[in-house]
């Protein structure tokens, strides 16, 4: 296909800095644009007359022209021909001062689904006075569960529940509280629904609104959403905690581990069950049938690590005794590492000499010290040992691996492993030796 010659010059001449070509630039440009009788007869039509829009969740699919001039009700006399390309401005809407009321006209309910809307509503609200947070509040009371899940709307609610009188505070819990299972499962009504508990607290209100979402627990807890309730419940009623903690988890331990949202209930759960002893031990019994899972677990490392530092004796020398098992393999490990690093930290010297053995041991001829330090994450397992162990322990490993300097040289030839070698051959440690 031949190309335009008349384009082809128009394109050359337009890459042409010079003045020379300006003439027959614009002779092209004239030719390809309307008549002034087309351009007036499409300026004659009718005007097209649209709703203020000031929710992103509605889409206009109407012709975004003259967009600025529509949004103040101003109806459309004549504009340019690119008047489309302008943006989308929001200029034309009304800006809410607190002390005029008569900024918060129209329909209250669609603005708050603004992010600017909502943010002058919350303004408004927050410092206006009590008339006009009477005014706000009657204009918004049809709309509380539809603002409550909406993506800006739920803070306007929360800007209620937070600054509007004891009245207006009980009305919202009233109305949101036959919904209070709808908005637990939703993105933006499970903050709501938190606020809610919050300012309950304390109150007679607070037992009504628990027994609304109580029975529904088991399905909060491994819930993206839902979790963040239980989670708040857990914080409010931590010091006269019940045993709906428990029931909640019993039994979907499995499932709680595989996202961190379950992790932390199961944490907060373990931490809280110390009065239980009995639901704790089967709680424990969940725990210890996935151990293998939980220590190269992504979340589950961190309850293995939470069990090391604040669990019971016998739980604590299971997990040791599966560790110095499976040394090798967790170190090199990415989570597993964090759970051997905190094994180390957190145990007596008995433990560590067994890792030390461990570590010298030689396994399909290299030892594993050579093998662990010239990893990416095996290395920080040996810098950590040699952290926390006492000086005696120090200096025994310090003796049996610089006397062989096959070792030494092994792992120098390695990045990770040059970091070892730095902290056995520093100073500060052959200080520590009184070498």
């Amino acid at each position: 296909m031949n190309p335009d010659p008349n384009e082809k010059d128009m394109i050359g001449d337009l890459l042409d800095d010079s003045f020379e070509n300006v003439a027959k630039i614009k002779k092209t440009y004239i030719s390809n644009r309307p008549s002034t009788i087309q351009i007036n007869q499409t300026q004659n039509q009718s005007p097209i007359y649209c709703p203020k829009v000031y929710s992103p969740q509605v889409q206009q699919k109407s012709n975004s022209y003259d967009l600025d001039l529509r949004l103040t009700k101003v109806p459309v006399q004549q504009s340019a021909p690119n008047s489309a390309l302008k943006p989308k401005s929001y200029v034309g809407l009304t800006q809410f001062i607190p002390d005029n009321e008569t900024s918060l006209e129209g329909d209250l309910i669609s603005k708050c689904k603004d992010q600017n809307g909502a943010r002058n509503i919350q303004q408004a609200f927050e410092a206006g006075s009590q008339a006009i947070k009477e005014q706000i509040f009657n204009k918004l009371e049809k709309g509380l569960l539809s603002l409550s899940k909406d993506v800006f709307g739920n803070y306007v609610i929360q800007n209620l529940l937070e600054f509007g009188t004891p009245l207006q505070q009980q009305k919202i819990l009233i109305i949101l509280q036959t919904h209070s299972q709808q908005l637990a499962f939703h993105q933006y009504g499970c903050r709501v629904l938190q606020k809610l508990f919050q300012n309950a607290y304390n109150t007679p209100d607070f037992p009504i609104l628990f027994d609304s979402i109580k029975s529904k627990v088991r399905e909060m807890v491994i819930d993206q959403h839902g979790n963040h309730v239980v989670q708040k419940l857990i914080q409010l009623m931590e010091s006269k905690i019940s045993l709906w903690v428990l029931d909640g988890i019993e039994g979907q331990i499995n499932k709680l581990v595989l996202n961190s949202f379950g992790c932390r209930i199961i944490q907060k759960a373990v931490s809280i069950s110390n009065n239980y002893p009995e639901r704790q031990n089967q709680i424990y019994i969940e725990i210890m049938n996935l151990i293998y899972e939980l220590c190269i677990s992504q979340y589950g490392n961190y309850i293995i690590q939470q069990l090391l530092k604040d669990g019971p004796i016998h739980i604590k020398n299971q997990i040791q005794q599966i560790i110095m098992e499976k040394l090798e393999d967790y170190s090199l490990n990415k989570f597993g590492s964090n759970v051997v690093d905190c094994a180390i930290k957190f145990s007596n010297n008995q433990f560590k000499l067994k890792i030390m053995e461990l570590l010298l041991s030689q396994k399909n001829q290299q030892v594993l010290f050579v093998r662990l330090s010239t990893n990416a994450y095996g290395n920080y397992v040996v810098q950590n040992f040699l952290k926390f162990s006492d000086s005696e322990i120090q200096k025994e490993l310090y003796y049996k691996i610089t006397n062989n300097q096959q070792l030494l040289q092994e792992i120098q030839q390695y990045k990770f492993g040059q970091f070892v070698y730095q902290m056995l051959t520093q100073k500060l440690e052959l200080e520590t030796f009184n070498l």
